[in-house]
């Protein structure tokens, strides 16, 4: 199964559902939709159709460190990400994390806390600057997927499941030119898991979305 989408709408929900099986949720990562929301995009959606589910922000803010607001916002998220029977819930760290060892800990006790299996699996997003050895190392023996950047990184080996996102070349308001985009291509091709999501986050992840499903189908 390989699944192409975007993280958010960047089109009316009613057009971007009839165009694509897969969307990443983002409202959920500031704020909380309405159950009115929720219930439209699951009745307009096809039956077979995959929610993911961005985390609040607010989890990640203070370096993954538990406090009362990172809670009341997870206790709070948890019931959308239901709602949407979200095959995956997203969490994104912020960039200016650095990789020392306290922020290791913290991470890894925040999803040693969330990662159960009445849950979604969880996704995790490290800043661009970690190592992704030294990610996946934080997070080993969890219920945890660390997000891969099929420009940046190599494929998904020995795991079920492959879940890649792109944040755009030169940061979110960037467009992948070709070059670039067939060969995050290549690497989605060549890898050889079950199941293999990839997610545009970047200002034209309409578009690029569109292409890249293109060329994984040609």
């Amino acid at each position: 199964m390989l699944l192409v989408g975007c993280s958010g709408f960047p089109v009316p929900a009613t057009r971007y559902l009839r165009e694509f099986e897969f969307v990443e949720i983002s409202d959920t990562h500031i704020g909380v939709p309405g159950p009115a929301l929720v219930r439209r995009w699951k009745r307009e959606a096809p039956l077979d159709f995959a929610f993911a589910a961005m985390s609040p922000r607010e989890i990640g803010l203070d370096g993954f460190k538990p406090s009362a607001a990172s809670d009341a916002a997870w206790e709070t998220f948890l019931p959308v990400a239901r709602d949407l029977a979200a095959r995956f819930i997203v969490v994104v760290t912020p960039p200016e994390l650095p990789a020392g060892k306290a922020n290791r800990a913290a991470v890894r006790l925040f999803f040693e806390r969330v990662a159960r299996p009445k849950l979604p699996p969880a996704i995790w997003e490290p800043p661009a600057t970690w190592e992704l050895r030294e990610a996946e190392a934080t997070v080993k023996d969890l219920r945890v997927t660390v997000a891969r950047d099929p420009a940046r990184h190599p494929p998904f080996a020995k795991t079920e499941l492959a879940y890649y996102r792109l944040n755009g070349p030169a940061g979110h308001k960037s467009r992948y030119e070709d070059a670039t985009l067939e060969a995050a291509a290549k690497t989605v091709r060549d890898t050889a898991v079950a199941q293999r999501y990839v997610v545009f986050t970047n200002v034209d992840m309409y578009s690029d979305a569109r292409r890249m499903r293109k060329l994984l189908e040609d």
